[in-house]
């Protein structure tokens, strides 16, 4: 009579096995939930911003952002302001000169088309200036010229600190922190304005160098011609005071 042995590892070594799966699998999800929370870590601090109301529209045509206000003078000034979001410069000039403009907008002394361009990107159509375009548009096609207006102050006064940072995960939290409807936010996220943001961006450029022979930023054009500062932080002045 035969007596069968059982390997007496054998329900040892499934329950190892078992006990290795748990410990992957809870570790994915930690993983999962730092990368997460990481991505939102960088847009937070933008609930805590101070939102600065606006009395003008924003009306998104043409590739170009016109804002100007409901009442707008006979003898307003209009002008064409060319900037990147990758461009320190432009980081600066806003820095310098977006409260005169506002206020010379609201006013109805100043009509002022914004330009956004890529081409600081060299060519790289997944670049920080194209992806900032994209996500631009994204919110300017809402009409709220009060998101607007805040959402490209973030871009630029913070420009240091997310260029070649964000992704359009970042660029979409960013909206949603400043109250984008959930669909822009969608759309930011899934680069749906990707190849819009190309085109535009493309075409603002072939404007410019037209009508100047160059391109670079940040430029503020009036009647096709740069505006002739010898400071271009003194811009609004120059402008508003013809």
């Amino acid at each position: 009579m035969s007596t069968k042995v059982s390997d007496p590892n054998k329900k040892g070594g499934a329950g190892f096995l078992w006990a290795i799966v748990a410990v992957v699998v809870i570790a994915i999800v930690v993983i999962g939930y730092i990368i997460f929370s990481g991505q939102g870590a960088k847009t937070e601090h933008l609930a805590d911003r101070e939102y600065e109301e606006v009395a003008f529209t924003a009306d998104y045509h043409d590739g170009m952002v016109t804002l100007a206000a409901e009442d707008v003078a006979d003898d307003a000034a209009e002008v064409h302001l060319y900037e990147d979001f990758s461009c320190p410069h432009c980081a600066t000039l806003a820095e310098n000169t977006d409260a005169d403009m506002k206020n010379a907008i609201e006013d109805g002394q100043l009509v002022v088309n914004v330009h956004p361009l890529n081409f600081l990107d060299r060519g790289n159509t997944d670049g920080h200036s194209t992806q900032a375009v994209a996500a631009i548009l994204a919110v300017a096609e809402t009409g709220d010229p009060a998101l607007y207006w805040n959402y490209r102050s973030v871009l630029m006064e913070e420009q240091e600190d997310i260029y070649n940072k964000w992704s359009n995960d970042d660029f979409a939290n960013a909206a949603e922190e400043l109250g984008a409807p959930g669909d822009v936010v969608d759309s930011i996220r899934n680069g749906e304005y990707h190849d819009q943001a190309i085109e535009v961006a493309q075409g603002n450029a072939q404007q410019l160098e037209e009508q100047t022979g160059s391109v670079s930023s940040p430029r503020v054009l009036q009647n096709g011609q740069d505006v002739e500062v010898a400071d271009i932080n003194q811009w609004v002045d120059a402008v508003v005071g013809q």
